[in-house]
């Protein structure tokens, strides 16, 4: 049966159509007449809200378990190793309500994937075999973010919250949650929990790709429809989230890192009735407008946040919170009652005087634009993300109903700040000094509640005596209708930017797209400062001096910033990059804005305190870090020559005062050479507009730039190199980096190749078999062009040398087992591998990004990834067989880095 037709953008090219198959199944088929991959995504209406009790965690597990084989393909590596083959992705998550899985594989193979993932709802194996080992997975991955702070703030949350609303279950599990119980064992629970969630019309499947609709729909209904009916209606929360006497409350929070934050939160009803007008997205907007005279510019002026944020929070179907979350200063710290009773103010003043027509008309303009200029996504993204917004939106609104905005409902909005008042508040505290008198039981976050005297809650409702904010003025930047620029060259279908050379020290890439016609466009300047990488000294300032731009920017150029166009400042291995998007008529505007500031800088001096301080906090919190990240981090600090190490950055940024930021942040921009890509809706005169602004405002240098990358440490072979970092997690970690012997195409595509073959292995011996860790990978990684691979497990359990003892083990039996990879997989791998390297580009945003790596990276003439692609075909099984062992095992160039467990209680 055919539903009702969709509402998508004017310029999107896609077709779709929404059908209900014979067992009530709703689908939606995408057909991407110019899709290199086709993808499937399934949603189901059960999440860890419907955990039982005594089994909290249960629909993770099962999300877990429902890759490990079907009746169909009973061995548990055949799905993973089917979509890895053909060049595809898949995920899974698990959320409180809802649970999704997606993935992508080369168009031609669909047929068959879709055989194997629909069997996942409608005949898993659920075998008992493989219920312990991937109880231990859900295990290591609890463990890994035992020093999580989302997980730590999030678990107070459901410690705080009323223990009768399934929000308060513990969501991921642990071997203590998910076992057997009395009469019941652990496998039989996961049948239960299938047979009475995983029925057809709690479930919404998305099928994208090249093929047409009608054979996507022959697709859906051969596949699908064996999955199970259920006729009752799933029974709806009645508890309500709090208890009256969680509300009006201060809690308290210890963090792992060092943090200061203040989060304002009030319950709300449920909005997903109000997606059509968005009011809660409307107020949002207005509280947290970050432009001159605003609230968040009146705290900043008295030196008490660094951001402020509105709208966030957890959402359900019978709930909803409205969060206001302030980063804080030390001095903000000292006067939290004073910002409360700010907001407090700014919340009356909107109820007053903020809601009107012409504030949500500008909003609603501003959204109209982004639906009709939304840029195309990659087609798994797309199918993922639908199959989710299918499960709360009418039928002809799956696409549209993120952006429908159908007028301003001013009762419901006054109704809505209603509810934001000081009895309604539980007010979040986060700082490492605060005193606490509780521990939450899974996270051992420390933490206390205690409710608002009668005395506060008066203060609260007091108007600050220098109450000084103002609400938005009309803004500016947000125009009619936008249309992207005639072609200049219409004959031209090139996707490469040609080179203009201004000068010796200005050197300019420009492309007017052909394929993606939107009024939008992307600047990328690259300011080639040698001096900001030769010491960490100099690299912390130049981080401080972009933090700074942007802080002085924010106010100024915010109204820019939501109207659509969007910058960022930051520093890198060569200097200092600008990066201009969004859409293109304002873009030079905002480019002279931006640089005149970078000229003219003159700090505050307590702003340069605060970001200064902020930047500290962050780097001294590195420790924090997952193991793995830190021996990422570790393995670019060594091989990377202008890297360093974040607690080396924040002492030299703490030994800095202010006249010797100054000093050395003057001499970056004494002379410079600069590197531009205008791509994008930019026409040749706009290019010529912002060549005239970059050297007017900068004295350029009078010698041209060095074309060579800096190239990394070369490890030396047959010498096994080892390093240790240090970490305060309770998981042990290990990283093992092969390195290749130079920067030759040839050898790139080797080892590109030969992580084809690892990558799907590894996952299947060391996660999979062994249950070592949830970490557990490899990746192919270059360095400035001489390749590599890395292959590292993070786990719970087992030691450095035991992990040593096992990734050592792998990599023999790897090698033995080789020959009959390469036998039954050489072709499928090749072909996987050269479809990726000559993928199309999606959208604007990852052409330019492509476009722009490729400059940094001396590729002027674009045509690295296809050299890549034909080395790729040029290779023959039986040189990666001798390539394999001589990088693996005979004579390779290799450092091992690990970090060892820090005792805790649990273990």
């Amino acid at each position: 049966m055919q539903l009702p037709a969709l509402i998508k953008s004017p310029t999107d090219e896609r077709d779709y159509r929404l059908i209900q198959l014979n067992n009530k199944l709703e689908v939606l088929c995408i057909h991407e007449a110019d899709a290199d991959q086709a993808a499937a995504a399934m949603s189901i209406h059960a999440g860890h809200f419907d955990d039982p009790q005594e089994s909290q965690g249960l629909a993770h597990f099962l999300e877990h378990m429902l890759f490990l084989g079907t009746e169909g393909y009973p061995d548990p590596e055949a799905y993973q190793n089917f979509i890895s083959t053909y060049g595809g992705h898949h995920n899974a998550w698990t959320g409180t309500e809802y649970t999704s899985f997606y993935f992508s594989i080369q168009h031609d193979q669909l047929d068959a994937a879709l055989d194997r993932f629909a069997r996942f709802f409608y005949q898993p194996l659920l075998a008992q075999e493989w219920v312990e080992k991937e109880r231990q997975a859900v295990e290591s991955e609890y463990r890994l973010k035992l020093n999580d702070e989302l997980r730590r703030l999030y678990q107070v949350h459901k410690a705080t919250a009323n223990p009768a609303h399934p929000f308060s279950k513990f969501s991921v599990g642990n071997l203590t949650t998910l076992r057997d119980q009395k009469n019941l064992p652990l496998v039989q629970q996961l049948r239960a929990f299938f047979a009475e969630h995983y029925r057809s019309q709690r479930m919404r499947l998305v099928l994208a790709g090249p093929q047409s609709l009608d054979q996507l729909a022959q697709l859906a209904a051969a596949h699908f429809e064996p999955i199970q009916r259920e006729d009752s209606p799933k029974q709806k929360l009645s508890e309500p989230l709090y208890l009256p006497e969680q509300l009006g409350v201060e809690m308290h929070v210890q963090p792992v890192k060092d943090a200061r934050r203040l989060i304002l939160s009030f319950p709300l009803p449920a909005i997903d009735n109000d997606y059509a007008y968005k009011t809660t997205s409307f107020i949002a907007h207005i509280i947290g407008y970050e432009g001159p005279a605003s609230l968040y510019s009146a705290l900043r002026q008295r030196d008490w946040v660094n951001s402020l944020s509105a709208g966030g929070g957890i959402s359900g179907s019978n709930f909803k919170d409205f969060n206001i979350n302030l980063q804080l200063t030390e001095e903000g710290l000292q006067h939290i009652d004073e910002i409360v009773r700010w907001v407090f103010a700014y919340i009356r003043l909107i109820a007053a005087t903020g809601i009107d027509d012409w504030r949500y008309q500008e909003r609603k303009q501003l959204v109209e634009l982004n639906f009709r200029y939304h840029e195309p996504v990659r087609t798994v993204e797309l199918a993922s993300q639908l199959a989710v917004n299918a499960q709360h939106y009418k039928a002809e609104d799956v696409i549209y109903g993120d952006y429908r905005m159908d007028g301003l409902n001013k009762h419901k909005a006054r109704e809505f700040l209603e509810l934001l008042q000081p009895e309604r508040l539980r007010m979040t505290i986060i700082h490492r000094a605060l005193p606490t008198d509780k521990v939450t039981e899974l996270y051992h976050t420390p933490y206390s509640i205690k409710p608002f005297s009668r005395s506060r809650l008066q203060l609260f409702k007091q108007e600050p005596a220098d109450f000084s904010a103002s609400l938005p003025s009309k803004n500016e930047f947000i125009s009619g209708q936008l249309d992207a620029h005639p072609l200049e060259d219409s004959s031209s279908t090139s996707t490469n930017p040609k080179l203009f050379t201004i000068n010796k020290a200005l050197r300019i890439w420009h492309l007017q797209d052909p394929d993606f016609r939107q009024p939008k466009g992307h600047i990328y300047a690259g300011f080639l400062l040698p001096e900001v990488a030769q010491s960490a000294k100099n690299f912390a300032n130049a981080r401080l001096w972009c933090e700074l731009i942007l802080d002085e920017l924010n106010e100024r150029c915010y109204d820019a910033e939501i109207a659509g166009l969007h910058f960022n400042l930051y520093p890198q291995q060569r200097g200092v990059t600008l990066h201009i998007a969004g859409f293109s008529p304002a873009q030079v505007k905002l480019l002279e804005q931006v640089v005149e500031c970078m000229r003219s800088l003159l700090p505050d001096p307590k702003r340069w305190q605060a970001l200064r301080q902020k930047l500290i906090s962050n780097w001294r919190s590195a420790h924090t870090h997952k193991p793995m990240n830190k021996l990422f981090a570790e393995l670019n600090f060594y091989l990377q020559p202008g890297s360093f190490r974040m607690d080396e950055l924040a002492v030299e940024l703490k030994q800095t005062d202010f006249n010797s930021f100054e000093d050395i942040t003057g001499q970056f921009f004494e002379q410079l050479n600069v590197d531009l890509l205008c791509h994008g809706d930019v026409p040749a005169t706009a290019v010529d507009n912002i060549a005239q602004v970059l050297t007017d405002t900068f004295r350029l240098a009078e010698q041209a730039p060095l074309n060579a990358a800096i190239p990394p440490r070369m490890l030396t072979r047959g010498v096994c190199e080892q390093r240790a970092a240090t970490s305060s997690h309770s998981d042990s970690a290990l990283l093992w980096f092969v390195q290749g012997g130079n920067a030759d195409i040839h050898e790139q595509a080797g080892f590109m190749l030969l992580n084809q073959f690892i990558s799907p292995e590894i996952f299947n011996q060391l996660r999979t078999e062994q249950q070592l860790g949830y970490l557990v990978g490899s990746n192919y990684l270059p360095m400035q062009q001489v390749p590599g691979i890395l292959m590292y497990v993070q786990s719970p359990t087992a030691s450095v040398s035991k992990l040593r003892s096992c990734l050592a083990s792998f990599a023999e039996s790897f090698l033995t087992e080789l020959p009959d990879f390469l036998a039954e997989g050489w072709t499928a791998a090749q072909q996987s591998l050269v479809r990726q390297l000559r993928d199309q580009d999606p959208n604007l945003r990852i052409r330019s990004q492509r476009l722009w790596s490729s400059i940094t990276q001396f590729d002027h003439d674009f045509s690295r990834l296809e050299q890549l692609a034909q080395a790729v075909i040029d290779w023959q099984p039986k040189q990666m067989l001798d390539f394999a062992r001589q990088n693996l095992r005979d004579n390779s160039a290799e450092i091992w880095l690990h970090t060892e467990a820090k005792p805790t209680e649990r273990n």
